[in-house]
């Protein structure tokens, strides 16, 4: 060992990638081949494979069934003592310092250990049913003593919950644990198990259920920065070798062609490509990539074939920094949620002293104790606020809106800015025919029937849009023209000796085909936005056609309400050039535009939003908007066509997409404010008026549990008008 040179500083190891019997191992001490035929050497009887890369400061193993991925790294352990390990960013991408509210449920989280709790809670379920049955069906009252079984099954089941409460305890700080394992204890020491376990069990229902969307949550995120491309071709003196993405390094060359995702960040080399970037940047409409361009791993190589020197790999992608960035936002609390932990403090303290108070008063302490019953159960204030919005959630499903937390409904109608995306929100990102201009002598039929000959064996979604269009006119396509997809351009092909080209500007100034004729219409519609296609048979021009993304029925009226009903700040953000972005929002009356925006563009502009108005709501639909997302308060993803990581992002998924349930969200989460706040008077009365009864002695621990079924009525049947309301 004293030949091995480590610098202790640089010994962490990081498993890059990790699946059945084969991990990914990264670290500074596997560029040493010393090292590397060292641990080898030690791990031959439990490694099946071992492959070692020094480049890229790595090695892959293939291990037996018969050990673990912890036995490994442990063996590794004991001959560089000094290192330390950490697992990719796709494992544990918060980054945020203390953990993020997924990391913080449980760090130790896997399928077994959510199993295992899924099976607790329904042995909880289960015998709160034969509870329920013995005293309110067979009329047999259960035994609530310290020493009984329902006070035995309250402090098993309470051990997460006692657990928290004594590390509060050591930390110095007062928390709803730390009240609630004080009542819990208390309830079971004066013969109240019941009331015990019937708190205890709810608290583990509403724990798990955050539990699994959490771990949802952070798994879709995961699987999104994993890009799911196992193999890759890279350039090893001038000849493409197939290999594993692990074994990809920086300044390597990988290659690509049409229809495979991009693997890596990079530069292009050489070559030129029809490049799809909508994961990010949001526009559908395909980019032309050449030498000395930007690729990013997880865009699209629709046409061509590009050489890419590799920049960036695995978690140092592009994209795998914007979902960490999107994690990092979404664990930080808001303000709105910073008051709430101060309003729940004073709310606990009010608690202890009106209890402490009433014990030294009256000098009872089952008095006390009533007191404390009423004022540590927060089931008053919790189903003031939860049944409504419970009631409002359930008729937003029923008309295609679903909406993942009662804060996020809550916000909507507070919120001052509603940010849109446009490629795939506002427009269904499917290119259709606006404009047609024909030259002299040209009819429409001649002209289609050219230009659909042309497009017909293009995947391009424009040429798409041409042929289902020239199927609509009743004109007949042939289907034998020789097609060349001319990446960047257009389309070159020849039919019955005719040659026809279909496309840009550029294809048209490159084969010296004048387009000055139409130069004033061409100059009006591009100011409008608009995508122009040219077309030419044996070098004379036909004439043009433009395009622009169908827009959503309903996105004009839906601004407008908005604007009706009181929203003050209605801004386009988008990814599309300038001129189009400037024309869109023109037309449809937004009140700021923010174009030619990346993703962490986006996130800026809705920073810069929160900074002048109260709530600020972004919808979008891609994986280019989760960022903005996720800085936003509030987040609305249209569903039907988009990403994953926008729906998982997102606070509230609007599955059909129409515009018009923008509005029925505002107006369904106004009239759900109202009926909280209703609810807020019904429960605080009752808690007020119990309290103050049970410090007089008037109300025993029964009956303080009493008073919470008669407010739990009355909310509930408050609520249930939002729920069976079809005109919310």
């Amino acid at each position: 060992m004293a030949s091995v040179k480590i610098v202790k500083n640089m010994n962490e190891i990081v498993i890059k990638s990790s699946t059945a019997n084969r991990v990914r191992l990264k670290s500074d001490i596997f560029k040493n081949y010393q090292n590397i035929s060292l641990i080898e050497k030690t791990l031959h009887n439990i490694v099946v494979n071992f492959r070692e890369n020094t480049a890229c400061k790595s090695i892959v193993l293939t291990y037996s069934s018969n050990t673990t991925l912890e036995n490994i790294l442990q063996k590794i352990n004991t001959l560089f003592p000094t290192i330390t390990q950490s697992i990719p960013a796709s494992n544990a991408i918060c980054g945020v310092e203390g953990g993020c509210v997924t990391c913080n449920i449980k760090s130790d989280i896997s399928p077994i250990t959510f199993k295992r709790k899924v099976i607790e809670f329904g042995i909880l379920t289960a015998y709160s049913i034969y509870l329920f049955i013995t005293e309110n069906i067979l009329g047999i009252v259960a035994t609530t003593s310290p020493f009984s079984l329902v006070a035995v099954v309250a402090i098993v089941a309470a051990i997460p919950l006692l657990k928290e409460a004594y590390e509060d305890i050591q930390k110095g700080t007062f928390t709803l644990q730390t009240f609630m394992s004080g009542t819990l204890i208390l309830a079971i020491l004066f013969g109240e198990a019941t009331a015990a376990f019937e708190i205890i069990y709810i608290l583990r229902g509403g724990i798990l259920l955050e539990e699994y969307i959490a771990t949802k949550s952070r798994n879709e995120i995961k699987n999104l920065i994993e890009l799911d491309i196992q193999k890759v071709y890279t350039l090893v003196d001038d000849v493409e070798i197939e290999v594993d993405i692990d074994e990809i390094c920086i300044g390597d060359v990988v290659v690509s062609r049409s229809g495979e995702k991009i693997p890596v960040d990079g530069m292009i080399i050489e070559g030129s490509a029809e490049i799809d970037e909508s994961l990010i940047n949001g526009r559908s409409d395909s980019a032309f990539k050449q030498k000395d361009d930007e690729l990013f791993a997880g865009t699209f190589c629709e046409t061509g074939r590009v050489y890419i020197k590799v920049t960036a790999i695995g978690n140092d992608t592009y994209i795998s920094r914007v979902m960490s960035d999107v994690e990092k936002s979404l664990a930080l609390k808001s303000p709105a949620q910073l008051e709430a932990d101060k309003l729940a403090s004073k709310l606990l303290k009010l608690g202890s002293i009106m209890t402490l108070g009433t014990l030294l008063v009256s000098g009872s302490f089952l008095n006390a104790f009533s007191v404390m019953i009423i004022m540590s159960c927060p089931c008053s204030t919790i189903l003031a606020a939860s049944t409504a919005i419970s009631a409002g959630i359930a008729n937003g499903a029923k008309q295609g809106i679903l909406i993942k937390g009662g804060e996020a409904l809550e916000k909507i109608s507070q919120s001052e800015v509603f940010c849109f995306d446009k490629t795939g929100t506002l427009t269904t990102g499917k290119p259709i025919i606006k404009d047609i201009v024909l030259s002299e002598n040209i009819d429409k039929k001649t002209f289609f029937s050219y230009l659909a000959t042309a497009e017909y064996r293009n995947s391009h979604p424009i040429a798409t849009a041409i042929v289902e269009y020239t199927k609509k006119l009743d004109i007949y396509i042939e289907q034998d023209a020789q097609t060349e997809v001319l990446p960047g351009y257009g389309v070159k092909s020849i039919y019955k000796k005719k040659v026809i080209f279909a496309g840009n500007q550029s294809l048209f100034t490159k084969q010296k085909i004048s387009t000055k004729e139409f130069k004033k219409q061409t100059s009006h519609h591009l100011d409008d936005g608009k995508t122009i296609v040219y077309l030419a048979v044996d070098k004379k021009l036909l004439g043009y056609i433009t395009l622009e993304h169908e827009i959503r029925e309903g996105t004009k009226k839906m601004i407008s309400d908005l604007r009706a009903k009181g929203v003050k700040h209605i801004a386009l953000v988008t990814g599309d050039e300038v001129k189009v972005a400037n024309a869109f929002a023109l037309d449809f009356n937004f009140d700021t535009v923010f174009a030619n925006q990346t993703p962490h563009g986006k996130a800026d502009a809705i920073e810069s939003l929160k900074k002048q108005y109260k709530n600020v709501v972004m919808v979008g639909d891609g994986v280019n908007d989760t960022l903005a997302m996720s800085k936003a308060d509030v987040a609305i993803s249209f569903a039907a066509g988009g990403s994953d990581a926008a729906i998982e992002v997102s606070n509230i998924a609007i599955t059909h997409s129409h515009p018009e349930d923008v509005v029925n969200l505002y107006d369904l989460s106004k009239k759900t404010l109202k009926v909280v706040n209703q609810n807020y008077w019904i429960g605080t009365s009752t808690n007020i008026i119990g309290a103050g009864f049970a410090a007089i002695g008037l109300l025993s621990p029964a009956a303080a549990g009493a008073i919470h079924i008669g407010h739990t009525t009355s909310i509930m049947a408050n609520s249930s008008r939002l729920a069976i309301d079809n005109n919310s």
